[in-house]
């Protein structure tokens, strides 16, 4: 009995919790940092089936987060889009009215891959955290125009996860949006 008790306890203090986190970054960090505005009417497409993915990544102490990469995200997505173009909108599909209905000229469509670690045997916080995000560009008649490549690194040590568990994840995905923002900047003259 006393072995069945130790393998019962052992066996719970081995496996992990998962602990919801967000990758949203904090919106008022996701600044225009160029005076550049591109006079275009654009919209981004996230899938339906992407919105509603939920991630599983590793945290410390055999725990794991979870979060929604692309439903988090698309509150900053959108204000990058914002910063940089004068209309920006939501489509449904590459078939949707409103991409004449508005005369969108380009549509967005971000790919988002992550990855966590964390070297930590005690605490779930993760210590590293990596963000990608590619975006493909079309114009409105499906023709690619091309794909930016951005990605975002966030390490958090001991105090700055302790004061904020989502420090590593916030960071990155700040980073890799911010990286995407320059880059459509850089190449605004492809928006023509």
């Amino acid at each position: 009995m006393f072995k069945l008790l130790l393998l019962l306890v052992l066996g719970l203090l081995l496996s992990g919790c998962v602990h919801d986190v967000s990758v949203a970054p904090e919106l008022s960090k996701i600044k225009k940092v160029r005076p550049v505005t591109v006079y275009r009417s654009v919209a981004y497409y996230i899938p339906e089936e992407k919105l509603n993915k939920v991630i599983l990544t590793p945290g410390g102490n055999n725990d794991q987060l979870r979060y929604s990469p692309y439903r988090e995200s698309e509150p900053a997505f959108k204000k990058v889009l914002n910063n940089v173009f004068t209309k920006v909108y939501k489509i449904s599909s590459f078939h949707d009215p409103l991409i004449t209905e508005k005369k969108i000229q380009f549509i967005f469509v971000p790919t988002i891959e992550t990855a966590s670690y964390s070297n930590s045997n005690v605490d779930w916080e993760p210590t590293k955290f990596t963000y990608i995000l590619d975006v493909s560009i079309f114009r409105s008649n499906k023709k690619a125009v091309f794909k930016t490549h951005s990605q975002g690194k966030g390490i958090a040590n001991f105090g700055r996860y302790q004061e904020n568990p989502a420090y590593a994840i916030e960071i990155a995905s700040r980073s890799a949006l911010l990286q995407f923002q320059d880059e459509i900047i850089t190449k605004r003259t492809k928006f023509k």
